[in-house]
């Protein structure tokens, strides 16, 4: 990877993004139990921005800031907003080919790679360095080995990794969830369910996602198309939501208050108030209220232990993360995207 070339890259990236002024003026009005919702800026080539390509990789960096990526693309942000990092990775380089990745400290992140075959890595921010971790090649007609890798998130120095197993000749897959020791590569099986073929038509010829992240005690949340699934540190179930999701995603914060993405929007009495930014990002972070008027429709929830409650914002999120005291979320795609920091209420100072 050269960033030194990065301003042409940025150009080419941003070429068709109107960078824009950034709206000054009075504040709106937050009350004591408004979520807020604060598009992110960030410097490119072209000036500072709040609205451009969207980001579907997330992962903080331990520090309270977050690195994002789309396909070659990649921003890091730090704690106190400062832009740190952003280039284009070069084809050919591990950066351009990442499926999914989680924070594994403040200087590494722990991410799935397309090759010839499934790939989980650790990478080192300092020096930009890949260490692969071993794979599983298939042993038998029953087994296919590392056949695909979904989402990753990382649990005390683990990696928490989806893997999916095809079931001929039914149009099912398995969906198990490892647990990987990221020292040597062993592998402990959590958790196995099947999926349908069927499952999220849209990811088709894909296979249909499934979500995974932790929170501090070790719990896992898994967002299928059809479920919303809490395991145990061993792979226990401690319940099961039905759920219909196109692309179903969830977000943990350290407590275990997780947001989820799927299903239909429901009547809210929560309110979010979006605070700052540039008018083309506050007008797509309001599109995403109404979510019959967005390509991923799947509506967000809320689960704190006790119940789960839709929240009116942010339809269809391509991903989230909990960083600092807040989350970022990532929506939009190619000239509508925005990162947008949501904040809930009990965060505020």
């Amino acid at each position: 990877m050269r960033s030194g070339r990065r301003g042409g890259r940025m150009l080419r990236l941003f070429g068709l993004v109107a960078v824009g002024a950034l709206l000054a003026g009075c504040s709106p009005q937050v009350g004591p139990d408004d979520w807020t919702l604060e598009p992110i800026p960030f410097e490119t080539a072209l000036g500072r921005t709040d609205f451009a390509f969207g980001m579907h990789q997330l992962a903080t960096d331990g520090s309270g800031g977050f690195w994002a990526s789309s396909g070659r693309s990649w921003l890091h942000v730090g704690g106190d907003g400062e832009t740190l990092a952003m280039f284009s990775a070069d084809d050919g380089d591990p950066l351009a080919g990442i499926g999914a990745m989680a924070a594994l400290s403040d200087t590494e992140f722990v991410a799935t790679r397309s090759t010839r075959v499934p790939v989980l890595s650790v990478l080192d921010t300092t020096t930009m360095k890949w260490r692969d971790l071993p794979g599983e090649p298939p042993v038998s007609s029953d087994d296919f080995g590392d056949f695909a890798f979904g989402d990753v998130a990382v649990h005390e120095g683990d990696a928490i990794l989806v893997r999916y197993q095809p079931r001929p000749p039914d149009a099912y897959l398995d969906y198990q969830v490892l647990r990987v020791d990221l020292d040597d590569g062993s592998r402990t099986l959590l958790y196995s369910a099947p999926i349908s073929l069927g499952d999220a038509p849209d990811s088709f010829p894909g296979v249909p996602p499934v979500d995974v992240d932790a929170d501090a005690d070790g719990r896992i949340y898994l967002a299928t198309p059809s479920e919303r699934i809490v395991l145990d540190a061993e792979g226990a179930v401690l319940s099961a939501e039905p759920q219909s999701a196109d692309h179903p995603r969830v977000s943990v914060r350290p407590d275990g208050t997780a947001l989820w993405w799927g299903g239909e929007p429901e009547k809210s009495a929560i309110r979010g108030v979006t605070i700052g930014g540039s008018a083309e990002a506050q007008e797509a972070i309001a599109q995403r209220e109404d979510c019959d008027d967005v390509y991923r429709t799947d509506a967000l929830w809320l689960s704190d232990g006790e119940a789960q409650h839709p929240l009116p914002f942010l339809c269809g999120a391509n991903a989230a993360v909990w960083t600092g005291d807040s989350w970022v979320v990532a929506i939009g795609g190619e000239g509508d995207g925005v990162l947008v920091r949501l904040t809930p209420p009990d965060a505020r100072d």
